[in-house]
C-alpha cells in the first residue's frame, strides 16, 4: 500500500461490549465526535451481554486477573454487569439501542457488528464447526437488518478472534471488510491454507487497557504515548465505550484534539475500505494466534506478506 494513500490518517474503531457500554459510553462519545466533526466506526453485539461469564477466564488465561487489576474492572464496569450471564439474565444490547444506532447513524457514523455473544465468540470461536459459525453469524444478521433495514457491511471480532468459517461467511455475503486482527497493515487475509478477498483491517494501535498501569496512569500522559506511535499513513485506534466513554474521555478528547492539531484526519474504517478497493492490489497476509503485549489470552495476528 502506498504511503501517501492514507497519508496521515487515523480510522477509529469503537467497539461496544456490553449494556452499560451502549446505553451510557456511547452517548458520551458521539457528543465528543460531534464536537470535534470527525466520524467513526460503531461495532455492536446483536445479542446479549454475557460479561460475567468472563469470571472463568481468571482459571484458564494467563495474565487476565493482573490486566483486570490494572483496568478497574468493578469501576469500569460496575457489579451489575458482572453478574450478567450468571446471576442476572443479561440484557438484549442491540434490540434495546435501537435509538441510540438509528442516532448514530443520523450523526454519519458507521454501524457493523461485533458479534452476537461477545464473550462466547471470544472464548469459542477459534474450536467452533462451519455450521455453528455461520448460525451466530446469521442470527447477527438477522438482528442488524430488523434494526437498521440494511445488510451489514462490516464486522469486527470480539476478542480480535477468528476462524476461516467466518471469512467464508463475509466473503459469500457482501460485507465490504472486516476488523478481526492485530498487525500494520491492510491486507486480504490467508488463514488455513484457503485465501479470501475480503478486505482484513487490522487495528495497528494498542487499547487503552493494554498499556494502564505499564506507560501510566494520567489521561493525559496516556495519550501522549499513543501520539508517539501514530504513523504518518494509516493508523486505527480501537476504543471501548466502557472505558473511553466513561472514566477514560480525557484521554480520547486529547488524543483527538492533539492529533488534528498535529495534521491527522479522521476517516470512518467503511471509507478506508472503499478507498482500498479503489486503489487496488492488497497483499495476501496469513492470519495466525498469537500474543501483543498488555492483553491476557491470544489474539488474531498476521504474518508479513505472502509471495504467490
Amino acid at each position: 500500500m502506498s504511503k501517501s494513500s492514507f497519508k496521515n490518517t487515523i480510522g477509529i474503531k469503537v467497539d461496544v461490549d456490553t449494556h452499560m457500554g451502549m446505553q451510557k459510553g456511547v452517548p458520551a462519545l458521539l457528543e465528543m465526535f460531534s464536537r470535534y466533526n470527525i466520524q467513526v466506526s460503531f461495532f455492536i453485539p446483536m445479542g446479549r451481554d454475557n460479561t460475567g461469564r468472563t469470571v472463568k477466564r481468571i482459571f484458564i488465561r494467563k495474565g487476565f486477573l493482573k490486566k483486570a487489576s490494572r483496568v478497574g474492572v468493578l469501576k469500569t464496569y460496575g457489579l451489575r454487569t458482572l453478574l450478567y450471564g450468571i446471576l442476572l439474565r443479561g440484557p438484549e444490547i442491540a434490540k434495546r439501542a435501537v435509538h441510540l444506532i438509528q442516532e448514530i447513524i443520523k450523526e454519519g457514523h458507521e454501524v457493523g457488528i461485533h458479534g452476537y455473544d461477545h464473550v462466547y465468540w471470544h472464548d469459542h470461536i477459534k474450536h467452533l464447526s462451519k455450521e455453528k459459525t455461520e448460525r451466530i453469524l446469521k442470527d447477527s444478521v438477522r438482528v442488524y437488518k430488523e434494526i437498521t433495514g440494511k445488510a451489514p457491511l462490516s464486522f469486527a471480532a470480539p476478542g480480535w478472534m477468528i476462524n476461516p468459517h467466518a471469512l467464508d461467511f463475509f466473503q459469500k455475503n457482501g460485507f465490504v471488510y472486516t476488523s478481526d486482527t492485530r498487525g500494520d497493515l491492510p491486507f486480504y487475509p490467508v488463514m488455513e491454507k484457503n485465501r479470501f478477498s475480503i478486505i482484513q483491517i487490522p487495528t495497528t494501535l494498542p487499547t487503552l487497557d493494554e498499556v494502564v498501569g505499564i506507560e501510566g496512569d494520567n489521561p493525559v500522559m496516556l495519550a501522549e504515548y499513543f501520539l508517539t506511535l501514530l504513523k504518518d499513513d494509516l493508523n486505527i485506534l480501537t476504543v471501548h465505550a466502557e472505558l473511553e466513554g466513561n472514566r477514560w474521555k480525557k484521554f480520547l478528547e486529547h488524543f483527538i484534539k492533539n492529533s488534528m492539531e498535529r495534521g491527522f484526519v479522521f476517516k470512518r474504517l467503511i471509507d478506508v475500505a472503499d478507498e482500498l478497493k479503489n486503489y487496488g492490489k492488497l497483499p495476501f497476509c496469513e492470519i495466525s494466534f498469537g500474543t501483543v503485549r498488555g492483553r491476557a489470552g491470544e489474539v488474531s495476528c498476521h504474518s508479513p506478506p505472502l509471495e504467490f
